[in-house]
C-alpha cells in the first residue's frame, strides 16, 4: 500500500473511532418483548437494553413509524449502558392507554426499536369512594357515592354477624354512580358495608373498609337479606363458560396448564438452575415423589446469629454494597432464599418473595425480587425428613406429605390484601416453622389457636373463633371462609377432622423443629384441570347431601358413603355440595371461576397491584 492510500485509511479509522461511544463498541438497543395484554392500571415492569447512557424515550403508537402517540411510558428517561427498566400501568397523565394493537417504540439519539403489543380494558377500580353519613335507621340511610373505571357487576352489601344484606346489584357503565344505603331485617349495632365490581374478565376491585351504625332495628326480625350460607350456595359466577370461551377466542390466549409454572416464574434468571429445589420445581401437586424430594432438601436462610433472630429482617441491596438501595427484605433463620450467584467481593445475589410487612423497611409486597446479601449470614438448613407442607393459593389447600408421599389435604384461607392493608397478603416462599410454637394469640376479638411461626408476623394456626357469653366458641365468622382468601397474612387451617383423622391439632401435636412449609404463589396464567371422569368421589346415595373423598367421614359417623365416578357427580348428582371435612376434588364449575379469574392476561388481584404500583414510584 502506498503512502497516500495508507494516510487515506487511517484518517477514516480515525473518523469511525469518533463516531463509537467510548469503551468500545455500542450494545444493541432492544425492547424485551410483552406478552400479556396489557390493562390500564395494572402496573408490569418493561425491561430494555440501552446502548449508551443517553436518555431514552419509551411511547405507544399504532405503527412504529407512526408521528402520532396513542400513549406515554417515559419521555427522557435516564439510562444507562446495558439493562434498564420501568414500570408503566398503561396510562399516561391519568388517561388510560386506548384498546387494540400497537407498538411500544424505544428511541435514543437516531437509534430506534419496538415490540408489538395488544392493550386491553381497564382494570376494575373503585375511586372517590365516600358516604354521606354513617347511621342507618329503616326509614332513611346514608347515600353511597363511588366511580368505577369499567363496566362491570357493581354490587354493595352490609356484613352484620353471619348475615350478608345485599344492599344494591347491577350492571353499570363506568363512571360515577350514587347509591342510597337502605337496609331491612337487620339488628341494631355496627356492620362492614362491602363495595365490589367485577369485570367481564373476571378481575374484581374490592373496598371492605367501610362501617356503618344500624338503629332502630327489631333485634331479632326475620332476615330478609341473604344469609352467607345462601350465598355461598348462589355465588354468581363471573361469566360462565360458554362466555368464557368465546373471550378466549375473541383474545387468541393459550391457556397454560399450571404444571407448567414453578415458584420463580418471571424472573430473569427463570431456568437457569437445573436442581431440584422449590424455586424449579412445578407447581403440581399430583408429582408426590418430586415434591416429597423438594421438602426434603436443605434450604439456605439468612442468619445474622441475633437473638430471635426468626422475627428480625434483613434487607436485599439492588448492588452488593450496604448503602445500595433495598428491592425487597427476607426474614432470617425462618426463610429460605434462592442462591443465584456467589460472587468474590463477599456477597451474593439471591431472589425470594420479598416478606415485607407494614413495618418493614421495604415495602414489596410479595414481589419476586433479586437482590443481594452478604455471603458471610448464608446458612444451609436440612429439614425435618419426616413431614413437609405445602400451601397451594390457587386451591386454598394444604397438602400434609408424610414419608414420601401425600397423606392428607386440609382447607385453608391465605391473606386477603386491601387497598389500605396490601400486606395482608400471605407472603408465598419456602418456610421452616419455629419453635417452640407461640400457641395462642388474640387478634382484635378473634382467638387463633394453636398458631406456629413461620415468616416473622406470619403464623399457621387453627381458624380464628369468638368467643361467647358462655365461653363456648364461635366459628360462624371465619369457618365458612375456608377454601377461599380471608386471613390477614397467616394461614388459617379447619379443625374439622379429615377421613386421615388431621386437622391443624393434628398438625400442632406432629410439629417439629425446621418442618419445611412452602407456599405456592398463583401466577397470573395458572390453570387448573379438571379430574378425570373415573376419578372416584363418595356419595349417600340414600338423601345425602354432600359428596366426599372417602368411603368413611367425621361428616357423618356410622355411615358409610358409596362410589360413583366424577362423570356421574357432574351428571347426575349436580345438587351436592362439596363437603367441608374432606376436602374433596373441585366441581368442574368451581374449576372455571378460578381459571377465569387466573386467565392469562388477566389480574387476579388488582388491588395488590395498586398498591406495588404506588409504592414503586414513591421509590
Amino acid at each position: 500500500m502506498d503512502f497516500k492510500k495508507r494516510i487515506s485509511f487511517l484518517l477514516a479509522l480515525l473518523l469511525l473511532l469518533e463516531l463509537l461511544p467510548m469503551g468500545g463498541f455500542a450494545q444493541t438497543l432492544s425492547l424485551d418483548p410483552v406478552a400479556e395484554v396489557i390493562r390500564p392500571g395494572q402496573a408490569f415492569l418493561i425491561g430494555f437494553d440501552a446502548s449508551g447512557e443517553e436518555d431514552v424515550s419509551l411511547v405507544l403508537k399504532r405503527t412504529p413509524e407512526s408521528d402520532t402517540l396513542l400513549s406515554v411510558v417515559a419521555l427522557s428517561l435516564a439510562s444507562s449502558g446495558g439493562r434498564n427498566g420501568v414500570w408503566w400501568n398503561g396510562t399516561y397523565n391519568g388517561q388510560p392507554a386506548p384498546e387494540g394493537e400497537g407498538y411500544l417504540v424505544l428511541t435514543q439519539g437516531e437509534n430506534m426499536t419496538a415490540v408489538p403489543v395488544t392493550v386491553g380494558p381497564v382494570v376494575p377500580m373503585l375511586a372517590d369512594v365516600s358516604l354521606s353519613g354513617r347511621e342507618i335507621t329503616p326509614a332513611k340511610g346514608p347515600t353511597l357515592s363511588l366511580s368505577t373505571s369499567c363496566a362491570g357487576l357493581l354490587t354493595v352489601r352490609l356484613l352484620q354477624g353471619n348475615v350478608l344484606y345485599t344492599v344494591y346489584e347491577a350492571r353499570r357503565e363506568a363512571g360515577a354512580v350514587e347509591i342510597p344505603i337502605l337496609a331491612e331485617g337487620l339488628s341494631d349495632g355496627a356492620a362492614a358495608l362491602e363495595i365490589v365490581l367485577n369485570d367481564d374478565y373476571g378481575l374484581t376491585a374490592e373496598k371492605s373498609d367501610l362501617t356503618v351504625t344500624l338503629s332502630g332495628f327489631a333485634e331479632e326480625k326475620a332476615v330478609e337479606g341473604m344469609r352467607i350460607d345462601d350465598l355461598m350456595a348462589e355465588t354468581i359466577p363471573l361469566f360462565v363458560e360458554e362466555d368464557f370461551d368465546e373471550i378466549v377466542a375473541e383474545e387468541e390466549i393459550v391457556l397454560e396448564d399450571q404444571h407448567q409454572f414453578t415458584p420463580s416464574w418471571g424472573s430473569p434468571y427463570y431456568g437457569q438452575d437445573t436442581t431440584l429445589n422449590y424455586w424449579t420445581l412445578p407447581m403440581d401437586i399430583t408429582d408426590e415423589a418430586a415434591v416429597w424430594k423438594m421438602l426434603t432438601a436443605p434450604v439456605t436462610v439468612v442468619d445474622t446469629g441475633k437473638k430471635n433472630a426468626q422475627k428480625t429482617q434483613v434487607v436485599i441491596r439492588a448492588e452488593p454494597d450496604e448503602k445500595a438501595g433495598g428491592v425487597g427484605v427476607v426474614t432470617c433463620v425462618s426463610q429460605s432464599v434462592h442462591v443465584l450467584e456467589t460472587l468474590d467481593n463477599g456477597w451474593s445475589l439471591i431472589e425470594c418473595y420479598s416478606s415485607s410487612f407494614h413495618d418493614s423497611k421495604v415495602k414489596a409486597w410479595n414481589m419476586l425480587v433479586q437482590g443481594y446479601v452478604q455471603t458471610s449470614l448464608l446458612k444451609t438448613t436440612v429439614p425435618d425428613q419426616t413431614l413437609g407442607l405445602v400451601v397451594d393459593k390457587l386451591t386454598q389447600r394444604l397438602y400434609i406429605f408424610k414419608d414420601g408421599a401425600l397423606f392428607s389435604t386440609l382447607l385453608v384461607s391465605t391473606g386477603l390484601a386491601n387497598a389500605r392493608q396490601p400486606y395482608n397478603e400471605t407472603r408465598s416462599g419456602e418456610f421452616l416453622l419455629q419453635l417452640p410454637a407461640v400457641g395462642e394469640f388474640r387478634s382484635d376479638n378473634l382467638y387463633c389457636s394453636l398458631a406456629i411461626r413461620f415468616n416473622d408476623g406470619d403464623l399457621l394456626h387453627e381458624v380464628p373463633h369468638l368467643l361467647n357469653k358462655d365461653g363456648s366458641k364461635n366459628y360462624s365468622t371465619t369457618e365458612y371462609k375456608l377454601g377461599t382468601r380471608g386471613s390477614h397474612g397467616c394461614i388459617r387451617v379447619q379443625r374439622k377432622l379429615t377421613p386421615e383423622g388431621t386437622n391443624m391439632m393434628w398438625i400442632w401435636k406432629n410439629k417439629k423443629k425446621n418442618m419445611k412449609l412452602v407456599i405456592w404463589e398463583d401466577w397470573q396464567g395458572r390453570q387448573l384441570s379438571y379430574p378425570d371422569d373415573d376419578t372416584v368421589v363418595y356419595v349417600n346415595k340414600n338423601g345425602g347431601k354432600m359428596y366426599h373423598s372417602a368411603a368413611t367421614c367425621s361428616a357423618a359417623k356410622n355411615v358409610t358413603f358409596e362410589p360413583i365416578t366424577y362423570a356421574e357427580l357432574e351428571s347426575d348428582y349436580t345438587k351436592l355440595d362439596r363437603c367441608e371435612y374432606c376436602a374433596p376434588v373441585l366441581r368442574r364449575s368451581e374449576i372455571d371461576e378460578i381459571n377465569a379469574l387466573h386467565a392469562p392476561g388477566g389480574d387476579h388481584d388488582p388491588i395488590l397491584t395498586e398498591a406495588r404500583a404506588k409504592q414503586a414510584a414513591v421509590q
